[in-house]
């Protein structure tokens, strides 16, 4: 047990949060229980909630459950909903602990048996290999197995990934060092790579591929079973908290267990989410647009719609 308390005070958990106060408190707690206690440091990092989870925010503070919180004004230019990566960076920045596990209030896990897990993550990540121990994937992503009860996978999701803070912050520089410099006002080096302002707002994930392809590193996964599992659900609020209750207790958990362990052709249009119903074929079909030729061209015009001048209203009179 005192080697599982040290190991904890050497992580910061670590979240962007936008809303969802009252499921909050109980899934940081799930959280706790997870790892195996409170961790060394908890810091989140909002992205102008209203008041009602700032009440939350403040009351998890004075109980000791939450460590450092940074807010944004609701009015902030920062606040927009493409730029809610530089929130998840300074997270990540802030942090001051050794090892950082990032997760989202929306991604659930679960955790009975499995001591240990924790600790032999960590000696992993001493692996030259390994970049992160993480998962919670919704589509396919397998690399190639690692050994029992463990798989490599190419991608990294920030809804669930433990790593040295010292690899984060060098993913962040080698791949977009000059634009973190400006303060991120400079040029978006994933809009440039893309040619698309869209793929502008993933630029930490797309940083963390890059840097998984250039030092020939991966993510490491654990096997999920009925007692560990993590789920991002992609849910907020009331069904965030009704599909947290019906998770609790194990409802239909097996279908969506280890959906990143296979090496098939990843398909957007059947992407699993834990509390979600099959996706509509009319949402299909817009993915499938999506990844077509003429879906960056839409995505353009839908960028420079969204971010046109107040004024240009006036432009169809």
């Amino acid at each position: 047990m005192s080697e599982q308390v040290s190991k904890l005070s050497e992580i910061s958990l670590i979240a962007r949060n936008y809303g969802d106060g009252i499921v909050l408190e109980d899934v940081l707690n799930d959280w706790f229980e997870f790892l195996g206690g409170k961790p060394g440091e908890v810091i989140i990092v909002d992205a102008g909630s209203n008041a009602e989870t700032l009440d939350v925010y403040w009351k998890l503070y004075k109980q000791g459950m939450i460590d450092k919180i940074q807010f944004i004004h609701p009015d902030h230019d920062e606040r927009k909903h493409h730029l809610g990566f530089v929130q998840i960076y300074r997270a990540g920045a802030i942090a001051t602990k050794p090892y950082v596990l990032w997760f989202n209030i929306d991604t659930l896990p679960y955790r009975k048996g499995h001591e240990g897990w924790l600790e032999e993550s960590l000696g992993y990540l001493d692996r030259d290999e390994v970049m992160s121990v993480g998962g919670s994937f919704n589509l396919p992503s397998k690399s190639h197995d690692a050994w029992d009860g463990w798989y490599y996978s190419y991608k990294c999701s920030l809804n669930f990934a433990l790593m040295k803070r010292t690899t984060f912050m060098a993913a962040m520089h080698e791949y977009a060092g000059d634009y973190i410099k400006s303060g991120f006002k400079g040029v978006n080096p994933a809009i440039v790579e893309y040619d698309s302002a869209d793929r502008g707002r993933y630029i930490l994930e797309i940083a963390l591929e890059r840097y998984i392809e250039r030092h020939a590193v991966f993510t490491l996964c654990k096997v999920e079973d009925v007692n560990w599992t993590v789920f991002h659900t992609n849910l907020h609020e009331h069904r965030l908290k009704a599909t947290r209750e019906k998770y609790r207790v194990r409802k239909d958990v097996k279908r969506y267990m280890n959906v990143g362990f296979s090496d098939a052709n990843p398909d957007p249009a059947k992407a699993l989410y834990y509390g979600h119903p099959p996706m509509p074929l009319a949402r299909k079909l817009r993915i499938a647009f999506g990844k077509s030729q003429l879906g960056p061209f839409w995505r353009s015009v839908k960028h420079r719609w969204h971010y046109k001048p107040k004024m240009a209203s006036f432009w169809f009179i």
